[in-house]
């Protein structure tokens, strides 16, 4: 996972937009290919922005900004979020579900399902405090670095376990 942020600066600003289910590799390209148009015009205030698009996992997409050449405003971030949600629709995917929740089991596969399905899993003791989940509210670069993958008792995701008695 490192590789693919060897490109992103800890200032960059970042977008996490996690798929409903796996992307096949053809969805991939597909959103590649339309993630590369995206960031050729996007602009803020008829500024070119800096950016591009990343598919990891082949369940989610990320909007990386160099806001070090201009900052996004309000309307290019509408923009951003116009083009996933067409290219969701286009694809018949949902990318803006925040009630997906995406974590990592012990042998590096990645799970994804509805927020109930996975407390349901965590009540029944399926998943652990120690899970490591991805947390897709990551703001800048250094937080993907850091911070988005991370145990669910160090994210809002620690709602859904026991608490410890332990000191």
């Amino acid at each position: 996972m490192e590789n693919s942020f060897q490109s992103i600066n800890d200032s960059d600003r970042i977008w996490v937009y996690q798929a409903e289910r796996s992307l096949s590799s053809e969805e991939v390209n597909i959103i590649q290919h339309s993630g590369n148009e995206f960031v050729a015009t996007w602009a803020t205030h008829g500024k070119p922005l800096r950016a591009e698009v990343i598919v990891l996992h082949q369940l989610f997409v990320i909007v990386v900004l160099d806001e070090r050449q201009a900052l996004a405003s309000g309307c290019s971030i509408d923009k951003s979020l116009g083009w996933i949600s067409v290219l969701g629709t286009q694809l018949h995917i949902n990318f803006t579900d925040r009630m997906q929740v995406a974590w990592m089991d012990e042998t590096k596969n990645i799970h994804a399902a509805p927020l109930p399905e996975f407390e349901a899993l965590a009540e029944r003791g399926e998943l652990e405090a120690d899970t490591l989940v991805f947390n897709n509210l990551v703001f800048n670069g250094r937080e993907i670095k850091n911070n988005w993958l991370i145990p669910a008792k160090e994210s809002w995701h620690n709602r859904y376990f026991p608490i410890s008695l332990e000191n």
